[in-house]
């Protein structure tokens, strides 16, 4: 068995032993940023969102400030001492939505639900539309959602990595009021 680096964890996901990322769990909880499932060079890395496309993501975040810029590529220790926390719906490493199952999605749901809604989490980030469809039950439009979570959670969608930058800039003070950042 191998040393784990960074944020790397072993665990079971649906009876198979995965490495994985683990959830990042702030001390005091401003919000928690979702994704649809970890990229294997995140968890090679051992950190969230190591891929250009997360990267651009994690910095407009950071120009937003929910969370400090970082000089380097891992912006957990950053988020978390603002408050913000990472996680995915489905632990599996995998290439893409299109290498998860309905499955997966069915059952990572509703573990993130009971994670989240029993911390009280009350603004979930999607760096991506995913984590919104599986919160909400529909994708939503970039920028706050009218419809609130279960337990009750603000949701934010991000604008997509390749959108126009005056809808990122718009939809990003969304965010901005939002958090009161």
């Amino acid at each position: 068995m191998t040393d784990l680096i960074g944020y790397q964890a072993r665990e079971d996901w649906m009876g198979a032993d995965v490495l994985t990322l683990a959830d990042v769990w702030p001390a005091e909880m401003q919000a928690m940023i979702v994704g649809l499932n970890p990229a294997p060079a995140s968890v090679a890395a051992g950190h969230y969102y190591q891929g250009q496309v997360g990267q651009t993501q994690l910095r407009r975040l950071a120009s937003a400030g929910l969370f400090r810029h970082t000089s380097g590529r891992w912006f957990e220790e950053a988020a978390a001492e603002s408050g913000v926390g990472f996680t995915d719906i489905v632990k599996r490493a995998s290439r893409g939505e299109k290498d998860v199952h309905p499955d997966e999605i069915r059952h990572g749901s509703a573990l993130l639900a009971e994670k989240l809604g029993s911390r009280n989490v009350e603004l979930v980030v999607c760096v991506f539309r995913h984590p919104v469809k599986v919160l909400l039950g529909r994708e939503g439009k970039p920028g706050l959602q009218a419809k609130r979570t279960a337990w009750g959670a603000k949701v934010f969608r991000m604008p997509g990595p390749f959108d126009k930058l005056e809808n990122v800039e718009r939809v990003m003070d969304e965010l901005r009021l939002a958090t009161g950042r």
